[in-house]
């Protein structure tokens, strides 16, 4: 059967620079930087020719992460879902603007889809969703996202930010401890100096660990660490391969501290502009999209944790974490926005 190639993506051969201290860039629209096809049967093509409206979605993953690799898939199923009226044209790794620069452009619809991690600066509450030791495992968030309380989550955060429509949440991995020492329980963390991001809910690692933070730009981390300027740092382990903090650091503690998450946004006018049956459509694609970085995720944790090992890192695994654990239900506390939705998320575990 012939094929007929239909769909132009936008790549980029840098590397990610980070989760939440993203690279530079504007909200300018560069070219985009090859193609990349998708197909449609003979079948298809055959249908009478659809002018495609190409939607510009935009998020700061490389080639290789699981959002990059779910937003091409999608790309793919939208164009298919709508029979060619719609496709998306994709900027990965920040080439269509930096993290919080995406998010603006798509409130103002010079973006049509972007990502959106922690939405606690436009409402508090939502910073529950990176608390320390919030979820306990996949299968603990597996349970949220089947709930009541992930659909009421996700329309509050859509109508506190404002211009924006909240399609998906997903997770990229727990974020644990890299140092050039084991770490095994509270006092292991003593005298240290932890690099993490300094604002809540990341900041408040401090208090969990008891320890001292630092904010180094992710570029700068591998520097901070090979100089001591930090003894150790948090993050996915995406991330932690990524910028090859194994070659800085020889212990890999898996502490699950603090599980990354993200969601997939568009923008409130397009949205609304939307006939009910393609809503339907963008919403089946987009939650399939959710599933799929959370597929990935997992699926690629055991050959994350090998490239480490095999890069000469140790992986401590038997570490005491009720002391991190009761340290983090304290930090609750400390924010009473968080109380609510983080008891009922506790309730599911």
């Amino acid at each position: 059967m012939k094929k007929k190639n239909v769909l132009a993506f936008a790549l980029s051969a840098s590397m990610l620079l980070g989760l939440t201290a993203c690279g530079g860039g504007s909200a300018s629209t560069p070219a985009p930087a090859e193609s990349k096809a998708a197909e449609v049967t003979e079948s298809q093509a055959a249908e009478p020719a659809t002018e495609t409206k190409y939607l510009k979605a935009g998020h700061v993953f490389a080639e290789g992460h699981p959002v990059y690799e779910a937003f091409q898939e999608s790309a793919e199923l939208l164009y298919e879902k709508t029979n060619g009226r719609y496709g998306l044209t994709v900027y990965p790794n920040g080439t269509y603007a930096n993290y919080t620069d995406s998010i603006t452009a798509c409130q103002m619809g010079d973006l049509d889809i972007a990502c959106l991690d922690s939405a606690a600066d436009w409402l508090e509450d939502a910073g529950v969703l990176f608390a320390p030791y919030c979820f306990q495992s996949y299968e603990h968030w597996n349970k949220f996202k089947a709930s009541d309380l992930y659909d009421e989550m996700r329309e509050a955060i859509g109508n506190a930010v404002g211009g924006i429509k909240q399609l998906n949440m997903y997770n990229f991995g727990f974020r644990n401890l890299t140092a050039n020492k084991e770490i095994r329980t509270l006092d292991d963390m003593q005298g240290l100096t932890l690099r993490c991001v300094n604002f809540a809910p990341y900041s408040t690692l401090a208090d969990v660990y008891n320890v001292a933070i630092t904010s180094i730009p992710i570029e700068d981390v591998y520097m901070s660490l090979q100089t001591g300027l930090a003894d150790c740092e948090e993050n996915p382990l995406t991330q932690i391969v990524t910028m090859k903090f194994y070659e800085v650091q020889k212990y890999l503690m898996m502490t699950q501290h603090m599980l990354a998450c993200s969601s997939t946004i568009i923008n409130e006018d397009l949205w609304n502009s939307l006939s009910d049956e393609d809503k339907a459509i963008f919403e089946e694609v987009f939650t399939r999209q959710g599933e799929r970085i959370d597929e990935l995720t997992q699926e690629n944790e055991a050959a994350l944790t090998q490239t480490c090992i095999e890069n000469g890192m140790t992986v401590v695994d038997d570490i005491d974490t009720t002391p991190f654990r009761e340290n983090a239900a304290k930090v609750v506390e400390d924010y009473p926005a968080w109380q609510n939705w983080y008891d009922q998320i506790q309730a599911m575990a």
